[in-house]
């Protein structure tokens, strides 16, 4: 436990109201505590659990004493296995946002995916800084980050697309709350395998991002359908476009995703490393992303 406490207090130097995982158990970084994840969301110090955990009783009480030196006022604790949201200490008040970089994210620690990922900050950061006046396409749009940062970094017209209205409508709030303009973005609910012809009226896109689960039940499964997409790409951009594309699957490698595109006649340009509170970045269960071209 005093490991925890230890990991907690390094990551923590020069806190601030930004988002930051402070200890990440998940992909085996840490012996013993695998199924637990502890955020920093401004004042909120968040607990999930994937699993019910013996130690929970003294994590609370280690979590406590060290709220009572930093910047935290509430402790939530969630177990991801029943969506159960606990209350420790402090209150919950709304709206709850996470900050990266500035741009906020609505929250809702109800739902068993609150509304934001941190891993995937760096390659947000990447698409702000090649996105002045570029035409985006963003896949699997969930609560639509790489569109706020493409708007913020200045693209002329963004689509998300995504199979759920909730996580579009959330999309759309966080636009709003930045106060970004939505004019020439749109958001479209709809089965990305069953919209090809939709996309490709609107093509060509400068910058295409593919951020997909693993699974979704009835409209993707990663080993069957990433290739089809990809497939698909040549059809719809230009010899300059970038493609960002992840890989999330804790089993499938680097290898696996660069396979899938160099088959379809693409280039890799770089990996982007994962946010790097998130365990150990050469780990293979970290997340994947890397960036491609055509091969010209």
């Amino acid at each position: 436990m005093q490991q925890i406490l230890k990991i907690i207090k390094q990551n923590s130097k020069n806190l601030n109201h930004e988002f930051r995982r402070l200890f990440h158990g998940r992909g085996k970084c840490y012996e013993g505590y695998e199924d637990i994840t502890i955020d920093s969301i401004d004042t909120i110090l968040f607990v999930q659990s994937y699993k019910e955990i013996a130690y929970k009783r003294a994590l609370l009480e280690l979590l406590h004493e060290f709220m009572k030196t930093s910047r935290h006022q509430t402790l939530l604790f969630k177990n991801r296995s029943t969506n159960q949201l606990e209350i420790i200490q402090g209150e919950l008040k709304e709206p709850a946002v996470a900050i990266e970089n500035e741009i906020k994210f609505l929250l809702n620690f109800s739902n068993k995916n609150i509304g934001y990922f941190g891993d995937i900050s760096k390659a947000r950061a990447y698409i702000k800084e090649i996105a002045k006046d570029k035409k985006v396409l963003n896949l699997f749009a969930y609560t639509c980050g790489f569109s706020l940062f493409a708007r913020a970094g200045g693209a002329r017209e963004i689509i998300n697309i995504d199979m759920s209205k909730g996580a579009l409508s959330r999309g759309m709030k966080n636009h709003a709350i930045n106060k970004l303009s939505m004019q020439n973005i749109s958001f479209w609910p709809r089965n990305i395998l069953k919209s090809f012809a939709k996309i490709k009226a609107k093509a060509p896109y400068d910058i295409v991002i593919i951020d997909p689960p693993t699974f979704q039940k009835g409209s993707f499964e990663l080993e069957k359908d990433y290739q089809k997409i990809i497939a698909f790409l040549p059809k719809i951009i230009h010899k300059n476009s970038i493609i960002l594309a992840t890989l999330n699957a804790p089993y499938l490698g680097y290898d696996y995703l660069d396979n899938l595109f160099i088959q379809q006649g693409f280039v890799k340009i770089q990996n982007i490393n994962p946010n790097p509170y998130y365990c150990n970045k050469k780990s293979k269960e970290a997340l994947k992303i890397a960036t491609f071209q055509l091969s010209q």
